[in-house]
Parts: C-alpha cells; structure tokens; sequence
C-alpha cells in the first residue's frame, strides 16, 4: 500500500507547497501576515514532501525539526530582505520617479517618456559623491498575462524574472555595449563559475533601444569582450588604452555588461535591486566614467566639466560604501579583489558562512571523538549491559523502484556513570558479545554526543573518522574559498611572468 500510494503523497505534497505558495502571492497585497503564514506554510509542506521522498528513496534519517525549520529560516529571510530594501531605500530620500536614464521594455532600454513602459518593482534615484544615481527592480516577464494565469505568472516571476539595472548619469552620448565573453580564458584556463554568472546575467540585460553594429578593438580585447555601437568613432574614442586597460584588469568586468546610451552609463543583474548591488555597481560605473578620456565628454557629450567632476568623485571602496561594507565583509572583500576573486555580499557571505559552518558542526564531533578513540586519548568506562544484538537483521525497502537491504551490525547497548550521570549508550561490537550484566570498558569522545567505542578494539573508529571528513573537507574547503582565496591559477602564472619582466 505504501508503494502504491508514495508517488501520489510526493505529487500531492508538492502540490500543496504550490498552492499555498499562489495564495500567499494573492494575499501579498491584501493581508501580509496571512501571506507570510502561507509562505511559511508553503515551505513546510516543500520540506516535508522532501524529508518523505528522501526517507523513502535513500532511508535517510533527517530530524523533522531540521526540515521544519529550514523553510522558516528561508521565509523569515525573504521578509528581512523586503524589509531591508525599504529601508535603505527611504534612507536614502529617493525621489521615486526617474529624472533622467531609461526605463525596461522586453529587454530595452526605452525613453522616459515610452508611451508602454513596463512596470517596476522598486525604484530609487539619489545623489552620491558627486553622481546622481538611479536604480529599478523589474521583471523580464510581459505584464500582459492572461487572466486564468495571471497568479501562476507572478509566482513564475518572484521565482526566476526578478532583475536589477544600476545607472550613473552622463552626458548625452550615442549606444555602445561591451559584454564579456563566456569562455574568454580557454583553452588555457577554465572559469565554469564567472561563465556561469555571466550566462545568468544576459537574461535581463538591457540594451539600448537603437540600430547596433559590432565593433572591433584589438584580437585580446576582442577575445574577452563584444562590442556593438551605433557610432563606431565613439567606440573608438571611449575604448582607448586607458580604459580597455581598466575593463581588462577589474574582475567586476568580466561578469556584468556595461552600456552607454543618452543620458545614461548602466549595468544589469539577474536577482533584486538591493543596497550592496546598488552601491557596488554604481562604484565601477563611476569608475569607468572616470577613465574616458575628457574629449569623448567634450565632443560628444557637449559637457566640458563632466570629466572634472567624475575624476574628482572618491571611489574607494571606503569612501563609496561608508559603513555600509561592514566590519567583517570589508576585509574578506579586499582579500577577494587582491586574490582575483569576486566580490561577495551580505547575503552571499552569510550564506556561505552558515553553510559552512553547518557541514563543520556536523562533521567536528565524530571525527574528534573517533581520533581520540583511535590515539587512546579517549576517557575510559565502564559500561553495564543490557541489552545485546548478534546482528544479521535485515531491514529491506523500495527505494526509488529498486528493492534494497540493510543488515545490522552486532551491538551492545547498556548504561554508563561518569560525572554523576548515567547515560545510555550503545556501541558497535567486534568478537565475542557479553552477557546481559556484564561491565566492559569503552572508549568515551570528548565531544557531545553517546559515542563509544569497544576499548579493546578502536580501530572500529576509523569508519566514523572516514564518515566525518566527508562533512569537514567540503566545509572548511568552503571557508577557505570564502575568507582567505587563493589567486588563481591564471593570475598566479600572469603575476609570476609580470614579476620575472
């Protein structure tokens, strides 16, 4: 019976999950505390579904409180984060209507004053060390909807169509796009994650709503980057040896296309419009800004004092962000720009860090418990049996169609006094069992947790040792990836030749 009905349990779980996640998307704008209780709710019933596929497919044993929890952690920080943005987006006294730039239409960047402009999410307009500043959250998908699916649409979009665009303004100047290319390094180098960011990030990239034409610089600048105009002389102009340079060199470039267009220098991401991306993506607009040559303003811009005003504008990543970049992301930032390395933000680095710090709590008990059973550091007791298994048993389940077995290993199981508490233990068994009664001594961890060891016989530990790296190297491998990045292999190699030069 429960292999005739597990498929529908799984299909009916995941389909509560979705339909609770319609009724929350519904009630966003009606009643949000009903709304964030079908969020959470809608989680739950997504883990549960999971916690039973996994239990059924691979007879995992994950605690019901982990999967509960897990939803609610996520549903708590979508809130923190709309929360967030409001904040600091009314912080920053924004004017709420754009005064100049561009607004998203299916993929352009259209007029101010496109008779269909398609909706935005949020918007924000500010001045900030000299440059004004604009930034719009919108959707890539058509806000014409049919009515039977017009709550599918919205959910499909909170999903997989939220974008960001950052704009610096400029002088009036003619279309230009430079985008970086995926697989630019290869086949010397492989860079699968920039490549991959790079693929999410055309999704939603606005281009300027003009005749474009692609546009050549140099064979090296050609093989990182496209380049497409609508006044090759411009193009020539802006991408002098100063600024190719600089969009060669700044790992920011590699992943985000940039544009020129009226009166308007902008950036794309795929995901919402918050303050890390906001501040951080001006910063290399403002930068780049300040790298084309005076004339190009000049001449084609019509504004003699523009470049005065951009090279002027501080943009260090102190004086930019403020106190913004935090005391602990600050300096992991500096490390990853000085080591090649992308940027993280607030989310992306606490992310990282809990993840990584889960897989070494998991990990840290059993392997130190299991080494010190394995060096004989381990406190000896004695422990009183109780019960016994000869093991043999077997368990058997259906698993993802396939009929599997499990058999038990010998076991004693009894009570141990240590420190004025008695604990109940059980300890995986090599040789001869004792009786019921019978006082053996075992290896106690250090560490929290009922684990033992047969004193006589530790070498069982080193299983569990095994077991506990699989959770510890991919841990500390990440925190290693995250705080203190090694260069790569292409930047060690181009250092060690520019240092032998």
């Amino acid at each position: 019976m429960a292999d005739l009905l597990g498929p529908w349990l799984i299909v009916g779980g995941y389909a509560l999950s979705f339909g609770l996640l319609w009724l929350a998307n519904w009630l966003e704008a009606r009643r949000s505390a009903s709304a964030a209780v079908c969020y959470a709710l809608s989680g739950i019933a997504f883990s549960l579904t999971s916690l039973y596929w996994l239990s059924a497919g691979t007879a995992s044993s994950v605690p019901l409180f982990g999967w509960i929890a897990f939803p609610l952690v996520v549903t708590a920080l979508i809130s923190w984060r709309g929360w967030h943005q409001r904040s600091w987006i009314k912080r920053l006294d924004s004017a709420g209507e754009p005064t100049f730039g561009f607004l998203p239409h299916s993929g352009r960047a259209v007029a101010l004053d496109h008779p269909d402009p398609w909706p935005r999410r949020t918007t924000v307009e500010f001045t900030h060390q000299g440059h004004r500043l604009l930034g719009m959250e919108y959707s890539t998908q058509s806000p014409i909807r049919n009515e039977t699916f017009e709550q599918l649409g919205r959910v499909s979009e909170e999903l997989d169509s939220i974008n960001a665009v950052v704009e610096l303004r400029v002088p009036e100047v003619p279309a230009l796009t430079i985008s970086p290319n995926t697989q630019a390094f290869e086949p010397d180098f492989f860079t699968p994650l920039e490549d991959a960011r790079i693929v999410r990030n055309q999704f939603g990239w606005l281009r300027p709503d003009t005749t474009l034409h692609s546009f050549e610089v140099d064979p090296e600048f050609d093989r990182r980057f496209s380049v497409y105009t609508s006044d090759p002389e411009f193009a020539a102009a802006v991408l002098t040896g100063e600024c190719r340079e600089m969009i060669m060199n700044d790992l920011w470039f590699r992943v985000h296309q940039v544009a020129f267009y009226g009166t308007a220098l902008w950036t794309t991401d795929t995901g919402g419009l918050t303050e890390d991306r906001m501040f951080g993506n001006s910063r290399r607009l403002a930068m780049l800004a300040a790298a084309v040559s005076a004339p190009v303003w000049e001449v084609w811009g019509g504004d003699r004092d523009f470049h005065d005003v951009v090279t002027q504008s501080d943009t260090s990543y102190d004086a930019w962000f403020g106190k913004r970049g935090g005391f602990i992301r600050t300096p992991v930032n500096r490390r990853r720009e000085a080591a090649d390395r992308q940027p993280v933000t607030s989310i992306s680095l606490t992310m990282r860090s809990l993840l990584a710090l889960g897989l070494l709590a998991i990990g840290i008990g059993p392997a130190v418990n299991a080494s010190a059973a394995m060096t004989g550091l381990a406190s000896h007791a004695q422990l009183t049996v109780t019960t016994m298994s000869e093991g043999g048993t077997q368990h058997c389940f259906s698993a993802a169609g396939n009929y599997r077995c499990i058999t038990d290993q010998p076991s004693v199981r009894g009570t141990v006094s240590q420190d004025g508490a008695t604990r109940q233990i059980t300890v995986g068994w090599v040789g001869e069992l004792p009786r019921r009664g019978d006082t053996v001594e075992v290896s106690l961890g250090p560490l929290w947790g009922d684990i033992a060891y047969q004193a006589d016989w530790p070498s069982s530990a080193s299983i569990d040792l095994l077991m506990a790296l699989v959770w510890l190297i991919p841990g500390l491998y990440l925190a290693k990836r995250t705080y203190l990045p090694r260069p790569p292999r292409r930047v060690r190699k181009m250092r060690k030749t520019l240092a032998t030069v």
